[in-house]
């Protein structure tokens, strides 16, 4: 099974159901708000050394799509169809820079904007739950792995 991790964010209901069904797995609704489950016993373990920790406390949002546009320099951008052939081959458009994804779903775009209009608040949440075990709170959850 093929899944663009571009439609996964735009589409997340519709992808998450083919995926769960694939996997042969049951649709449970929580799967669309993994932000509510973060550190939870079965849910959502945070890494401190992983760089996207921060977005996974987030629920899905597109902010991630289109971050690297305009770090990638020039030069590169414009060689991007002969030092990046895969990209043509898995779909996508070498020279589309910033790139066109598509409309996200509706459930997307409103979180987005909350994302954007309290990131401040996310910001926050990202240090609480991304700092170490304290006297004053618990060890968090064993992952289901563990024993």
């Amino acid at each position: 099974m093929i899944v663009y991790y571009e439609q996964l964010v735009l589409h997340p209901g519709q992808w998450l159901k083919k995926i769960l069904e694939f996997l042969d797995i049951e649709w449970n609704e929580a799967v669309l708000h993994h932000e509510d489950h973060i550190n939870e016993p079965g849910g959502v373990l945070l890494s401190k050394v992983e760089r996207s920790s921060d977005q996974v406390i987030k629920p899905v949002n597109v902010e991630a799509l289109t971050k690297w546009v305009g770090q990638i320099p020039k030069d590169v951008v414009k060689n991007m169809a002969s030092i990046a052939p895969m990209l043509s081959k898995l779909g996508y458009d070498p020279l589309a820079n910033p790139p066109n994804y598509g409309e996200p779903d509706s459930i997307v775009k409103d979180n987005t904007r909350k994302v954007k209009e309290n990131a401040k608040e996310w910001e926050e949440r990202a240090l609480e739950l991304l700092k170490g075990p304290t006297e004053d709170n618990e060890e968090p959850p064993q992952s289901a792995t563990s024993s």
